[in-house]
């Protein structure tokens, strides 16, 4: 049995994904009002976290039924499928670049392919590299290859061990040595006649912090681990209170420095120093605020004396519990590909233009029935077909 809130942030943060993705090209006004500028914590984020969530709900319950080797099977069976569709990208993206040179069409975003297409394509497919927006997936996959590890350590009561190493390697990751370790690579390639960049944008070790938060989350509420009577003491109540005001801190940061106003200068210290690919430590801290004050809302907000904190926790539940939300979220994959396709068209067909604001705003809503579609095609394919009946003739 699925649940419906989870895949009403999931099927969110996918909608908001594709958002942010399209607006890079189009800059509407309405592209711009969401929550990407009132904070640290964007749908990435968000989306990796419920979708390992997600992996410890299903697969714990697979390891506690079947055994730790089906369970690792299941990983594994889902690994290929999930690669495949990271593979149809590669593949797709791949005769583009070959395709639209002879249509006198250049496409910026497909650059590497065009220049080196079997190695890059390759490369792509073996998770070492990525063109734009191509990240998550390779990212979850090798988050998911961890996952049988994790999920057994957690059987065994090894938590603090899994909590050390997924810190440790967040740390690794801000150090900047995965990063400093593809130059020679890079630069090995580049001697060779082949100048592919290296890397997916995510720093894996840095990431996998997130999956694994919600990876353990996800085993707890499977075995029935998952406590959340603390939301509802007072000290839960004041910590929302601290964290609240910790959310408004950070929010303004945000929009000062979206807004530059205290000049370009800053803004761009800040968008260097705070690296998103190496999730620099105020996305982390971010994301731990907004998740406190999401489940606190969820859990006791909905009967507080305060109307405003009831109204709050009303007004949340309702909006992730959306049938708009919610149905993406259940067909996740098919509609993140899909999205990423939509971006890969719209930055070919924008090069080198200027929409005008009418232009702009038709094109950023033509962007999302491709993502429902999607969503409904694998519905209809999912669903079971009827018996087919055969007559049997009349004696």
């Amino acid at each position: 049995m699925r649940l419906t809130l989870l895949d009403g942030f999931r099927g969110y943060f996918l909608l908001f994904m594709t958002v942010a993705h399209v607006n890079v090209y189009l800059d509407t006004f309405i592209g711009k009002v969401n929550h990407h500028y009132i904070g640290w914590v964007e749908d990435a984020q968000g989306f990796v976290f419920i979708s390992g969530f997600v992996i410890g709900l299903v697969y714990t319950k697979r390891l506690l039924r079947k055994g730790a080797q089906e369970m690792g099977g299941a990983v594994r069976t889902r690994m290929v499928h999930i690669w495949r569709y990271h593979a149809g990208l590669a593949l797709l993206f791949l005769a583009a670049a070959l395709i639209l040179p002879r249509l006198g069409v250049h496409a910026d975003i497909l650059d590497q392919q065009a220049k080196d297409p079997i190695l890059f394509t390759l490369m792509e497919m073996g998770l070492v590299t990525g063109t734009l927006h191509m990240g998550i997936l390779p990212m979850y996959l090798i988050f998911m290859a961890a996952t049988p590890f994790a999920l057994r350590a957690f059987q065994k009561g090894n938590y603090l061990t899994v909590a050390v190493v997924s810190g440790l390697a967040w740390i690794f990751a801000q150090t900047g040595l995965p990063d400093w370790a593809e130059y020679p690579v890079q630069n090995a390639l580049a001697d060779m006649g082949h100048p592919i960049n290296i890397g997916i944008y995510f720093n894996v070790f840095g990431w996998q912090v997130l999956y694994m938060a919600g990876l353990w989350l996800g085993y707890l509420m499977a075995t029935d681990k998952l406590d959340l009577g603390f939301f509802r003491t007072k000290e839960a109540e004041t910590i929302f209170y601290v964290l609240l005001a910790g959310f408004a801190l950070f929010a303004f940061v945000s929009v000062v420095t979206w807004s530059k106003g205290l000049g370009l200068g800053y803004s761009k210290f800040v968008w260097k120093t705070f690296d998103r690919g190496n999730l620099y430590p105020i996305y982390v801290f971010n994301f731990a605020v907004d998740l406190y004050l999401v489940v606190w809302l969820l859990n006791a907000g909905h009967d507080h004396a305060n109307r405003v904190i009831r109204g709050a926790a009303a007004t949340l539940n309702w909006v992730f519990t959306r049938r708009i939300f919610v149905f993406l979220g259940q067909h996740a994959l098919q509609v993140f590909t899909t999205q990423v396709v939509v971006v890969y068209i719209l930055s070919v067909w924008m090069q080198g233009q200027k929409p005008d604001t009418l232009e702009a705003n038709l094109l950023f809503f033509a962007c999302f029935p491709p993502l429902y579609l999607a969503a409904w095609v694998h519905k209809r394919a999912k669903a079971p077909r009827p018996a087919r009946v055969t007559a049997v003739p009349a004696e």
